[in-house]
């Protein structure tokens, strides 16, 4: 794959691409009338949206045909993890995708990128913000992986965006407008573990939009007299247009807006107004605002959840957060002055129109009606304006004084609709014809568009007029006959013998002639589908080769994952032959400083005890820094510490020091696949953890593998964030100025059916929140013996020293005797009893049995 970019001249920096969503065909048009430089979109089938309409292929190929024909490109979304029996569909999707014309395609699953790295490169690929990639040394794994473009993650800042793109030959993506997760993209696993809806497999229940509380040990709700609101994880609205400039200036290549979700209207607007805010670049540079106060408006009122930044600056803190609502505010309309019989007389601060949606603000909730006839001053009217007293029909509760929103504008939607209406498409490029001949001769049309020209000629010879000679009214009407196609004639040179006549039909099929040749694909789409065939024969042999190679005879081991030194100790004592040591640096508790990494080595290494050094499952580049001098000093200790990478940049960061540095991966780089498993194996991982994700029949083919580890008990991370909820709320301000009270005591955020989700605090104020119940397949603990499960994972990271020496022994136990082979020996009951004694809170077998399929 070429990641270089053409030569751009000394100084100037390449337009930037504005990058529209699209759920529906309606929706597509609609980013294209208004301006997109750029499309995503995603198909039935492997979409992170895949409750949007999305795309058969018949509608794809409508789609980019559209597109190419006003020069938009069009990228695909095969973001979603996939599954072993998927792969078979996956390709043959991969090829008719290709053989359309998509421009790209975007993708979270790293065997997918080694599957279209082998089969497919001529496909240009771009890593999804799934991928989690925020810093410099991701962004340099995803180039060595052949990826042309990068999707950050949304809470890389501008600083750090700027130090990428000075590192990097790739093109940067960010998100500037839209819905916001509240939780790192990719490393989510709320939705699928409490619903059963993957958020890496596009069915995301958004669960970040419900209602929590922050409670302490005692279940006191500790927010009951701050009035914020109880939607503690639904973030604003991004909003950048105003800051385009920096972006443009920091590198950034292309401004994705989010909205595949999103009515065609939303669509509309929001790339109509952003487009208008980038030709303003062009015209103006830097000077004055890219919108004006009545665009502003529009941008606010298509839909909103409130506007934030998002961490653009900094980290934000609360102010990220809409914890009033999570759905559209609306803008202020007004207020209510009084009642009557069928009616309200409302005072007007915007401009309100028969059939706007609007919202009123009551002590008893909100009440939502549409707009039917206005009065002022016992008039009808169509519209009322801001100033003005009006009346309009009303017949719920509401109280002088209440708050009055619009949350649908009708006129604005109407706007809307009608730049993307059938049979009135504006987005028309200018076309310069030269019409010339002599009588008796073949006329020439010579068509020229941008870098393109095109020569036609008439199916006949001129002649001479007998009554209406050609002239240069009647050659620019027919000629400027264009109707729906994407052009429109700007100039039109005749050049032709006076008294010359050519039959109206001969002009007509000229210029459809010349169409057709402009609008005649010039993307050469050149594998055959024998050559794209024995690719994949080759990719098979080549995976079960490696297959074969990595069955290991390495006795199976129980892993155990610990987070300071005290539980370290504790795991020993109870006969751990595997322990991870690191992760989080958890603000509630000691921790593993680096001497204590290298003299928990020693110890290990000293008693037998196969010891990892996890590292962190999130970092900027700042932290990466800061780790990469750690790993500095480990790499001149005597015997160098295996390591277990959590993210793609820490795998680079280690290749910079010793590519034959020994490392696992974790869990968090979501291992779904054989070409996943056989991409890190290939990498030179000694093992592998795999996707919690995994139904027990997808686990057992990925057993026949070697090396590979699975999470059977322990704390499930839900999510990691950037904003942290309790020192948001509780602690003044989040960050430096933090009073620390996430250390005071132990918070929870409960839900609307009164479950506690633990929170952790890192030394980083990243919030770490964790499923209620603990997994637990002790259970299944005979079926993964069966599965030939190389390692079974212990995550005991929030777990006291009792504890994980208890259940450190319960499991080892179980583990060794099914080992032996005596499963009659064995039964669970004992176990059970001790395992639920210390989790009163309950147990959940996770997706072993559910999947998420």
């Amino acid at each position: 794959m070429n990641n270089q970019r053409e030569a751009v001249v000394a100084n100037e920096t390449p337009p930037l691409e504005l990058l529209a969503p699209a759920g529906s065909f309606e929706a597509f048009k609609a980013a294209v009338e208004n301006g997109a430089d750029a499309v995503y979109l995603g198909g039935k089938s492997f979409s992170a949206r895949a409750s949007a309409a999305n795309f058969d292929l018949e509608e794809l190929h409508k789609a980019v045909r559209y597109a190419h024909e006003r020069q938009v490109k069009v990228y695909l979304t095969v973001n979603i993890l996939i599954a072993d029996q998927e792969f078979q569909e996956l390709m043959d999707y991969l090829y008719a995708v290709y053989d359309i014309g998509v421009d790209a395609v975007i993708l979270q699953d790293l065997g997918v990128a080694s599957l279209i790295r082998a089969i497919l490169p001529e496909l240009e690929i771009h890593a999804s913000t799934q991928m989690t990639i925020n810093t410099t040394w991701g962004a340099q794994h995803m180039e060595r992986l052949g990826f042309y473009r990068v999707v950050l993650a949304r809470e890389t800042s501008a600083a750090e965006i700027k130090t990428l793109a000075a590192s990097t030959p790739l093109d940067l993506e960010v998100f500037v407008h839209g819905a916001l997760c509240v939780c790192y993209s990719g490393q989510c696993l709320m939705s699928s573990f409490i619903g059963g809806r993957s958020g890496n497999r596009g069915t995301c229940a958004q669960p970040c939009r419900m209602t929590y509380q922050l409670v302490n040990q005692e279940r006191k709700n500790l927010l009951t007299v701050k009035n914020l609101g109880e939607h503690l994880l639904s973030p604003k609205d991004l909003n950048l247009v105003e800051d385009l400039v920096e972006l443009k200036e920091i590198g950034v290549h292309s401004l994705k807006v989010e909205g595949r979700m999103k009515r065609p209207e939303y669509v509309a607007t929001v790339i109509r107004l952003y487009r208008k805010a980038l030709d303003r670049i062009e015209r103006q540079g830097e000077n004055g605002p890219l919108l004006t106060t009545e665009e502003h408006q529009e941008l606010l009122q298509i839909f909103n959840r409130d506007f934030t930044k998002g961490y653009l600056r900094e980290n934000p803190g609360a102010d990220l957060m809409s914890y009033s609502r999570p759905n559209n505010r609306g803008t202020r309309l007004g207020r209510v002055v009084s009642l009557n019989s069928g009616g309200l007389d409302l005072k007007l601060e915007a401009a309100i129109h028969s059939g706007d949606g609007i919202e009123f603000w009551t002590g008893r909730g909100r009440e939502g009606i549409t707009v039917g006839n206005i009065w002022r001053d016992k008039q009808q009217v169509n519209d009322g304006f801001p100033g003005e007293t009006v009346q309009i029909e009303f017949s719920g509760v509401a109280r002088p004084g209440d708050r009055v929103f619009k949350t649908n504008d009708a006129k604005l939607m109407e706007k809307a609709r009608e730049s993307f209406q059938e049979g009135k498409e504006q987005r028309k490029r200018p076309l310069t014809m030269s019409l010339r001949g002599h009588i008796g001769d073949k006329l020439t049309l010579e068509v020229v568009e941008g870098m393109r020209r095109v020569r036609v000629f008439s199916a006949n010879p001129a002649q001479k007029a007998l009554k209406r000679p050609l002239t240069w009214d009647y050659a620019n009407q027919q000629l400027g006959r264009l109707g729906t196609t994407p052009f429109w004639l700007d100039q039109l040179v005749v050049e032709v013998d006076e008294g010359l006549m050519l039959p109206v039909s001969d002009l007509n099929e000229m210029r459809r002639k010349a169409v057709e040749e402009l609008l005649r694909e010039t993307t050469q789409r050149n594998v055959e589908r024998s050559l794209y065939r024995q690719r994949i024969g080759k990719w098979n042999n080549e995976l079960a080769k490696a297959r074969l190679s990595s069955a290991r005879s390495n006795l199976p081991l129980v892993s155990v994952a610990v987070s300071d030194p005290e539980t370290l100790e504790a795991a020993l004592k109870s006969g751990a032959k595997r322990v991870l040591i690191g992760g989080e640096h958890w603000r509630s508790r000691k921790n593993f400083k680096i001497d204590e990494i290298r003299s928990g080595f020693e110890t290990c290494r000293k008693q037998g005890v196969d010891c990892v050094w996890r590292l962190p499952r999130v970092l900027n580049e700042t932290q990466s820094t800061r780790l990469l001098e750690d790993l500095k000093k480990a790499a001149l200790w005597p015997d160098k510490p295996k390591l277990m990478v959590s993210n793609l940049g820490e795998l680079e960061m280690l290749r910079s020091l010793d590519p034959n540095w020994p490392f696992e991966t974790d869990y968090s780089l979501n291992v779904f696949n054989e070409a996943s498993l056989a991409h890190f194996l290939h990498l030179g991982a000694q093992r592998v953890t795999l996707s919690p994700e995994l139904h027990h029949e997808q686990l057992a083919h990925l057993a026949k593998w070697g090396g590979i580890e699975y999470f059977v008990f322990g704390d499930l991370e839900m999510m990691v964030s950037e904003y942290c909820p309790i020192g948001s709320t509780l602690g003044g301000k989040q960050g430096s100025h933090c009073s620390g009270v996430c250390v005071k005591e132990p918070h929870y955020l409960r839900d609307r059916l009164e479950y506690d989700f633990p929170l952790e605090t890192d030394q980083e104020c990243r919030m770490h929140l964790y499923n209620v119940k603990v997994l637990n397949l002790y259970e299944e603990l005979p079926q993964l013996k069966r599965m030939g499960v190389s390692n079974i994972r212990l995550q005991l990271t929030r777990q006291s020293p009792e504890q994980v020496g208890l259940i450190v022994k319960v499991f080892l136990e179980a583990w060794d005797t099914l080992q032996l082979g005596n499963r009659s020996l064995w039964t669970p009951d004992q176990g059970m009893a001790e395992l639920t004694s210390m989790f009163p809170q309950g147990f959940t077998k996770g997706h072993f049995f559910r999947g998420v399929l």
